[in-house]
């Protein structure tokens, strides 16, 4: 049985808004494919993730207008655990994201929602 979300080890209440520990079992069906033999996390599942649990623990609702600021640094791996960390600036409508692991840089950027 694959898994399509990851494990949602711990999670805490940030001072811009939320932090979460995730697992990512190498059963995630995201990595299967992407790429034979040396699976790696799609940077569009990570760019819904992060609006997926600003929607579902900051309850940001609006769509997405674009996405700024993208960087991808470090590969993510099947297995992985990784911290995401979502900030919201309703004055200017962003989701700041940002993946790590080991306290590394995996991927950061902002997502501009619709008013």
């Amino acid at each position: 049985m694959t898994a399509a979300h990851p494990l949602v080890r711990e999670s805490a209440i940030t001072p811009g808004g939320i932090a979460l520990e995730l697992g990512l079992p190498e059963s995630l069906h995201w990595f299967r494919g992407h790429f034979p033999g040396q699976p790696i996390l799609p940077g569009v599942v990570q760019l819904a993730w992060a609006a997926g649990f600003a929607h579902s623990h900051l309850h940001l609702a609006a769509a997405a207008r674009e996405v700024s600021a993208l960087k991808f640094r470090r590969i993510i791996r099947p297995g992985a655990s990784v911290r995401l960390e979502l900030d919201w600036t309703p004055a200017i409508g962003a989701l700041d994201f940002r993946y790590s692991e080991h306290g590394l840089a995996c991927s950061s950027g902002r997502i501009h929602l619709e008013p």
